[in-house]
């Protein structure tokens, strides 16, 4: 998918005035795994957009550049998590065909001013030109139009001091939120369902929609999501892929041991559908 600009459209619109029946809720998938199936398969579950994490997942530039193609390919529009210690990789990311960029841990309006003019070609930025995945990817006559997505992760205390200066900063496309980090920050250890985190993620919220972007809330399970929704979240990753596979495991061995451990206590000759092998034999 054609990089755009996502952003300025997205700041052009006043979230917080929507109600939840009228407001679109974006899902997002999120990766760790550096696998092409898990990626295919993600592409083709139908998230709005998918998220690589080379913070903290196992993808590194080269896989990363692999994922982005194969998901580009899919029509997915794709999100790559940088460290804000290692925003040189922006330009090089989003020269494989990235839609846009997470910056991790966004404490300072500064710094998101430097990560924006990473993602911009000369004069308003200072990315290098290396064509839009060495030129097999449409791009307009002035690539300065050329205008990925920049958004800012706010997982400290002092993001949370700075939300309203970095939600104001020109070419954030968005606020995203990761609830880990931030709930250790706070001193709130993993307690998601304490006041004070409530209302972290409340004055958050505010300050996106005050700012005219979307705010958007990761790790979020499918029991969180109408809460989410409630506290004005426009955006929602759902649980990870190893998450997922985690839980898809451990559901299938429940339930086949579940059923073994039936079978135990099951009277001789009875089938699971509660007839005598008896009765079947009559029937035959």
């Amino acid at each position: 998918m054609q990089a755009s600009s996502l952003g300025e459209r997205r700041r052009s619109t006043k979230r917080g005035s929507d109600s939840v029946e009228t407001r679109r809720i974006r899902l997002g998938g999120w990766l760790s795994i550096a696998d092409p199936l898990v990626a295919e398969a993600a592409g083709r579950a139908g998230y709005d957009w998918v998220g690589l994490d080379l913070q903290h997942g196992a993808w590194d530039v080269g896989s990363a550049a692999r994922g982005v193609q194969l998901l580009d390919i899919l029509g997915v529009p794709v999100l790559v998590r940088v460290a804000d210690e290692e925003l040189s990789l922006i330009p090089h990311v989003l020269d494989q065909g990235a839609s846009g960029i997470v910056v991790a841990m966004a404490s300072s309006p500064e710094t998101m001013a430097i990560a924006v003019q990473r993602a911009r070609y000369h004069p308003e930025g200072v990315r290098s030109y290396g064509g839009q995945r060495y030129s097999m990817r449409l791009e307009p006559a002035d690539v300065s139009n050329i205008r990925p997505s920049v958004y800012a992760m706010i997982e400290t205390r002092a993001g949370l001091d700075s939300i309203a200066e970095i939600a104001d900063v020109p070419g954030i496309a968005g606020i995203h939120v990761g609830p880990v980090d931030l709930g250790l920050s706070l001193g709130l250890g993993m307690d998601r369902a304490h006041v004070n985190f409530d209302e972290a993620l409340r004055r958050i919220v505010e300050a996106s929609h005050a700012a005219g972007i979307p705010a958007t809330m990761h790790a979020v399970s499918s029991a969180e999501v109408s809460r989410m929704i409630d506290m004005g979240f426009d955006e929602l990753v759902l649980t990870a892929d190893i998450g997922v596979l985690r839980r898809a495991f451990a559901a299938d061995l429940c339930s086949a041991r579940a059923q073994i451990e039936e079978r135990k206590h099951r009277p001789r000759g009875k089938t699971a559908a509660g007839q005598s092998k008896s009765k079947e034999s009559e029937a035959g």
